[in-house]
């Protein structure tokens, strides 16, 4: 078995029984009480609520009175009528989570969040933690301690035997390798591995109980009849596996804020303001290789109104100066009624993109002054009269909105691959006005502002409607016609009034 270099520190902060100690925070308990934490999160009513559900963790003195995990609620309470049964509360266990990786960063960045109310380090780049490992220990369970949790601490040379060194420990372990790993295994539950409920009831049928009796099966065995799941076991049971730690990485936020003492009425102070922002956020970008693809500005007013608006770039950059000149083309357009009181800018970080064009590809000679062109375009014509046309949802004829230019495009609908049958329709715009003469409730003559046109043969109708919950409802009735002309029209009354869309052809 290959073990890792004497050099590599890890150490494991383990808070045992996790959901009851993360309970207890909500609800304290005198001392010596008899208490247990089911695997529901519902609240009980009161203590000694029998509620529904399994015992998770039991405390010591629950368990000398043969209170163990996986009773139902009913047997605990027949073991002892003074049970007080708790609840899982999950908001609280993810606060106590959060604490034990906040006290994990405080002594090093390289750590990862193993599984619920355990924590795996990486010391190994700590200058002097093989002399101290001891007195790193007592102080990581004096932090812990203050939020009122029990924690145990060891250390090893891989995260693995780390792990199954805090269970053992009873308050700070060091292991120091082959020497004292029989004696570590063979005081360790065999569901300290946390194996399958299939592969933990063969071991029990086997009469394995402990770390010791499963790493002394032969390998070829346990992988045989037990599979994938008993060979991982076994593989942590003699030692690890030897994985890499899964870092935690906790998101960079690009956001900066400013409070004014004073309120600022003018554009100038305004934007050297925006520059000093610009200037901390693009450097935080530079040092992780990021550029921004966009930027979110938030501006509050002294009489509590606040302006909020969304810049994409046309390409990601993290220029400062073509950053705020987006910003500059925004802000010479607003108009606002009170003096700004505090600026957010929050720029949004994405990977640059190097890609090479193609031959015959034509692109924008310069992305940026076709962006600055568009927001000098939407401050003259107004906010929202810019862009390009979005078709919506709706069999609703010509509903769009108007979408931003550097929006990303919407993901292109499915080829339909079957045969396209009819006329193409070209539409009129707008639709043109025009008189309907009936006969037996079917068109039978067209007056339009020159001529009466004579219907030889109407197709239809074809009821359309949409919107019907809200009070811009609309319903359509519409008839394919040929007239008198020899054209093939399209025509449609709503409400009272008949319009052509269009002429087939």
């Amino acid at each position: 078995m290959k073990t890792k270099p004497s050099s590599s520190i890890h150490a494991a902060i383990w808070l045992p029984r996790f959901a009851l100690q993360a309970a207890l925070r909500l609800r304290p308990q005198p001392d010596g009480a008899v208490l247990a934490v089911l695997d529901g999160e519902a609240e009980l009513t009161s203590e000694n609520e029998a509620g529904s559900g399994r015992i998770m963790h039991a405390n010591l003195v629950a368990e000398c009175r043969g209170i163990v995990p996986g009773m139902t609620s009913s047997q605990a309470m027949a073991r002892c009528m003074k049970l007080t049964l708790l609840h899982r509360v999950a908001e609280e266990e993810e606060r106590v989570q959060q604490e034990l990786l906040q006290c994990a960063d405080r002594w090093t960045p390289d750590y990862e969040s193993t599984e619920p109310g355990l924590c795996v380090l990486d010391l190994s780049a700590v200058r002097g933690m093989h002399q101290r490992r001891l007195a790193c220990g007592e102080d990581i369970r004096a932090e812990l301690a203050t939020h009122r949790l029990e924690a145990r601490v060891a250390f090893a040379n891989d995260p693995d035997h780390a792990c199954l060194a805090a269970h053992a420990a009873e308050s700070v372990l060091i292991h120091e390798g082959a020497e004292s790993e029989s004696a570590l295994l063979g005081k360790l539950r065999i569901d300290v591995l946390h194996p399958t409920p299939m592969v933990m009831e063969v071991l029990r049928l086997w009469g394995v109980h402990t770390v010791a009796q499963l790493a002394a099966l032969p390998r070829e065995g346990v992988a045989a009849r037990l599979g994938a799941d008993g060979l991982h076991a076994w593989q942590l049971a003699r030692g690890g596996t030897g994985r890499l730690l899964q870092r935690v990485r906790p998101a960079v936020l690009f956001r900066e804020t400013a409070e004014l003492e004073h309120g600022v009425e003018s554009l100038d102070p305004l934007l050297f303001l925006l520059r000093r922002l610009l200037e901390t956020l693009c450097r935080r970008l530079a040092e992780r290789w990021l550029v921004a693809a966009a930027q979110h500005l938030f501006l509050t007013f002294e009489d509590g109104s606040q302006h909020e608006r969304l810049l994409r770039v046309a390409e990601p950059t993290r220029d400062e100066d073509l950053l705020l000149r987006v910003l500059h083309t925004h802000l010479d357009g607003l108009r606002t009624a009170a003096a700004v009181k505090s600026v957010t800018l929050e720029l949004t970080p994405t990977r640059q993109s190097m890609r090479q064009n193609l031959l015959f590809e034509r692109s924008l000679r310069d992305p940026q002054r076709f962006a600055e062109t568009l927001a000098q375009l939407e401050a003259l014509f107004g906010i929202g009269r810019m862009g390009k046309p979005r078709l919506l949802p709706t069999r609703r004829p010509d509903a769009f909105l108007m979408a931003d230019f550097l929006e990303p495009p919407p993901p292109a609908p499915a080829p339909h691959d079957g045969p396209s049958h009819g006329l193409p329709l070209c539409c009129f715009r707008p639709p043109r006005a025009v008189g309907v003469s009936l006969h037996q409730h079917r068109p039978a003559f067209i007056t339009t502002a020159h001529a009466t046109l004579t219907i030889t043969a109407a197709n239809g109708p074809c009821f359309l409607s949409g919107d019907w919950w809200d009070r811009q409802a609309w319903s359509r009735e519409v008839w394919e016609v040929a007239a008198s002309d020899g054209a093939l029209y399209q025509l449609a009354r709503e409400g009272q009034r008949w319009v052509l869309d269009g002429v087939f052809g």
